[in-house]
């Protein structure tokens, strides 16, 4: 499972390579968001550029043109394309455990999550930190991608509500308040440990998440 972008490592052959039009422009597109998260941890949104991006790519400045209309839509398509990747991963793993209570489901969610997060630093900066220096434009998105991961935790509570670990399902304004309160410690994890430390926060998570889950809708 990984929150980055799924891509080939290099660019395509040169020449012959039997791979369709569609093929190649999805290989393209996969490199050109990875690229672009991986600048953007490392540099900055604001410093980052078409060529730094490109350049990491492997790909010439008018193929990432004929995708994307600058470097601010090329960051929205890489969140939402790296963020959702890792969700349906996650909900395919998790949800799909048998024999393992709601508590564990959840401890699960956020040791799997939070460890992969450590494995990527600069993606990792990219999708936490940076996104708040992109703009108005990057709201939108990040309102999408906070629905998802509420709804991934209402999934996880639906199964324990199937399974009799929960009486009902939770209070979806709790969820949010939940959510929050992850993105803030991840940021400030990041800030202060650095992403090798993230792992240390699935007990925290858990904690909450159980404690608010557990509270029935007012």
């Amino acid at each position: 499972m990984s929150v980055e972008t799924v891509g080939e490592p290099g660019p395509l052959p040169r020449g012959r390579h039997g791979l369709t039009r569609e093929q190649v422009e999805a290989s393209q597109y996969r490199r050109l968001c990875t690229a672009v998260l991986e600048a953007v941890g490392e540099l900055g949104f604001a410093a980052t550029t078409v060529a730094d991006i490109v350049s990491r790519a492997q790909v010439a400045r008018r193929t990432f043109y004929a995708v994307f209309g600058g470097k601010d839509e090329c960051f929205a398509a890489a969140y939402d394309l790296a963020v959702g990747t890792a969700l349906d991963q996650l909900q395919e793993t998790v949800t799909g455990l048998q024999g393992v209570n709601f508590k564990d489901r959840v401890r699960i969610s956020f040791e799997i999550y939070l460890n992969v997060l450590a494995l990527q630093p600069a993606v990792v900066r990219a999708l936490y930190v940076e996104t708040l220096a992109a703009g108005p434009g990057l709201v939108e998105h990040r309102l999408r991608v906070h629905d998802r991961f509420a709804e991934y935790i209402m999934a996880v509570a639906r199964v324990g509500v199937r399974e009799g670990d929960l009486a009902a399902e939770p209070d979806r304004e709790l969820i949010d308040m939940l959510l929050g309160g992850i993105d803030d410690r991840v940021r400030a994890c990041l800030h202060r440990e650095g992403a090798q430390a993230l792992p240390k926060l699935a007990p925290l998570f858990t904690r909450t998440a159980i404690a608010l889950v557990s509270t029935p809708p007012a």
